[in-house]
């Protein structure tokens, strides 16, 4: 089966949770005997072309520069003028489409898979050139992050824009899910509400982000435990979580355990670094080259996130080498994990420190726990067979056309 897919970055350097669902979707399809080829953006955010040993299994790639840098007179031009979403209309480029037509119109391809709602917008150039049905694989429901980040504002100007871009793209989502042929959701939440937006019968498949390799990794044998935290700087909802937790958990914990070190990795942080980074023990490492060695190197992972959808793909990465995670509730929404069991779930300040200080201090609680989640991971995200089954999917969809 040949499948065209359309990505909004390039799935190397797989540094970020979109980066990773987009590389693991891609090449469990590609393992499984169909033949992808690749056409992403890279925008400014991104650095050159991976190599082609780092995505050997591609039938072909081609990436198309787009400049969605935020403008801010554009963006007020938007705010009246037009009922797009800005965070979406930013990603609209002539010279994408028209390498776009070209790589449809030279490929004989029997479905195009789009990672995100925002190819909603290139539905009319991409059905000009083909009639294989048209897939939106949504790592989210775009919409209800920006009213989750809406609460979390203080700013009466910023909250009432959050707001206003929530209720386009709601209307955006809704729109997109009557006008792609199909829908694959990546967590159970984001594929409920896509059904009760999408017309009765619409075919859609879910396919939740698997890892490749689970399997136990013990722990550093070092004298004092560490705390990892992964994510992009640049991404509002985490610097709002890792700002509340070391300004409002991590001291108790330093209290109890004064060894202790939080250390966290991730692309975009702010030239200056902000003053919540700063001492502490806190150790700011910048992007890190293997994100899976880097969680393998401390004792706990955490995940304070209070704005979200989709699949939190760094817990699972995380659980998949049994490393304890304390999450906020919305981080781990749409993961089948027991509080307690694989992982542990708290949502104000005080239980967040107390599950941490006791995991920190209980070494043998770490290990159980570690282990149940890579029971879990095994069992429900091995990326293989969750690949396996897309691609029946949508052979199904593409033989019924």
């Amino acid at each position: 089966m040949k499948i065209l897919v359309l990505s909004p970055k390039p799935p190397w350097p797989p540094h970020d949770g979109g980066a990773v669902a987009i590389l693991r979707g891609i090449e469990g399809l590609a393992l499984n005997g169909a033949e992808i080829s690749l056409l992403s953006m890279r925008t400014e955010k991104h650095g050159p072309p991976a190599g082609k040993e780092h995505l050997s299994f591609l039938h072909s790639h081609e990436t198309v520069d787009v400049d969605t840098r935020i403008r801010p007179l554009k963006m007020l031009r938007n705010l009246f003028l037009s009922k797009e979403p800005y965070d979406l209309a930013r990603f609209r480029s002539d010279e994408f489409a028209r390498v776009m037509r070209r790589v449809i119109r030279d490929g004989g391809f029997d479905l195009v898979h789009c990672e995100g709602a925002l190819f909603a917008g290139y539905l009319g150039t991409i059905r000009s050139e083909t009639s294989a049905p048209v897939v939106l694989r949504a790592h989210n429901v775009e919409h209800r992050i920006r009213e989750m980040m809406a609460e979390q504002t203080s700013g009466r100007l910023r909250r009432a824009y959050l707001k206003n871009l929530a209720g386009r793209l709601r209307r955006y989502e809704t729109e997109a899910a009557q006008l792609f042929d199909a829908i694959v959701p990546i967590s159970e939440p984001d594929l409920r509400w896509f059904s009760d937006a999408a017309p009765e019968g619409k075919p859609m498949w879910l396919s939740e982000t698997g890892v490749t390799f689970p399997g136990y990794i013990s722990e550093p044998d070092e004298p004092n435990v560490k705390v990892g935290c992964i994510g992009a700087l640049n991404w509002e909802p985490n610097v709002q979580g890792l700002r509340w937790f070391t300004e409002q958990v991590w001291p108790a914990v330093c209290k109890a355990i004064p060894a202790a070190t939080l250390n966290i990795a991730g692309r975009g942080a702010p030239a200056m670094e902000p003053y919540w980074l700063r001492g502490g023990n806190i150790n700011w490492l910048g992007e890190a080259d293997n994100a899976r060695q880097f969680m393998a190197s401390v004792n706990v992972m955490i995940a304070p996130l209070f704005a979200g959808s989709g699949l939190r793909i760094k817990i699972i990465e995380a659980m998949s080498i049994g490393r304890p995670v304390v999450a906020t509730t919305v981080a781990v929404k749409g993961i089948p994990a027991i509080n307690g069991q694989e992982l542990f779930i708290a949502d104000d300040a005080s239980s967040f420190s107390s599950a941490l200080i006791n995991l920190l201090k209980n070494r043998e609680m770490r290990k159980s726990t570690g282990e149940a989640a890579v029971s879990l991971v095994k069992e429900r995200y091995d990326n293989t067979p969750r690949t396996a089954e897309l691609l029946e999917f949508y052979k199904h969809l593409s033989h019924g056309r």
